[in-house]
């Protein structure tokens, strides 16, 4: 709030001040032909409502992913081209200009996709974690429940997955807590905390994805965020340290 209030007062100030012209041009005010909203748009937009209804539901109950997701979003794409009687050539263009838009997105998701891919089949994510549990037995327990914070604030940049951490780490960090002495849902909230925290700029999650949406670079990101960061890092390992004695 205090960052937007200097850049409302004074434009200059923004991060990506000199970028103003580009983003202006790609997000800012256009002039808009206001549109009846006729049965026609109405029903157009029901089915893309129900795309959404349609894949939460697979994904909860029918073990849906991506190439069942695409599926749903491509046929409620066409339908509603057909519904709101979009000109075949005009259609075509729309879709392939924002696939062409995303392209750079799935190449970002890719590589970091690769990189844990990497660190998994080579084992290295499993030696670190090892040497990783290894380096807090029998640590203070108010050390240790920082410590793991940051281990696992750490290990997300190699399993940005929150689920595959969980599923990785759970067996070989829960029992931990017992050597020091302190409470399992510690670790459960190291690795929530831990996870949490750096997702703000983790590279292998989708932190690069939604910066090439937006046009913003990495390093004027993390010039932003960082100080918000580092706030929420100190006051975050304070709390876990007095919980423990709690």
């Amino acid at each position: 709030m205090r960052y937007a209030k200097r850049v409302k007062n004074d434009p200059t100030k923004s991060i990506i001040y000199d970028q103003k012209e580009e983003i202006e041009k790609l997000f800012g005010n256009k002039e808009v032909n206001v549109t009846k909203f006729t049965p026609r748009l109405r029903l157009a937009l029901l089915v893309f409502a129900t795309c959404f209804m349609v894949m939460i539901i697979g994904v909860s109950m029918l073990d849906w992913w991506f190439v069942e997701m695409t599926a749903t979003f491509l046929v409620g794409a066409i339908l509603i081209g057909i519904i709101a009687k979009i000109n075949e050539a005009a259609f075509i263009d729309t879709f392939v200009k924002g696939a062409g838009e995303l392209l750079g997105v799935a190449l970002i998701i890719g590589i970091a996709r690769g990189v844990t891919v990497i660190m998994t089949d080579g084992l290295i994510s499993d030696t670190m974690l090892y040497y990783a549990s290894d380096l807090t037995t029998g640590m203070n327990k108010g050390v240790f429940a920082s410590a793991i914070t940051i281990i696992y604030g750490g290990l997300s940049f190699f399993i940005p997955s929150s689920s595959g951490m969980a599923v990785l780490t759970m067996p070989i960090m829960a029992p931990l807590a017992d050597t020091v002495g302190i409470g399992r849902e510690i670790i459960v909230n190291a690795y929530q905390y831990g996870m949490g925290l750096f997702y703000f700029i983790n590279p292998t999650g989708l932190i690069l994805a939604s910066l090439a949406i937006v046009k913003v670079g990495f390093n004027k990101w993390l010039k932003f965020i960082m100080p918000l960061m580092i706030i929420l890092t100190v006051f975050t390992l304070v709390v876990m340290t007095i919980l423990v004695y709690l």
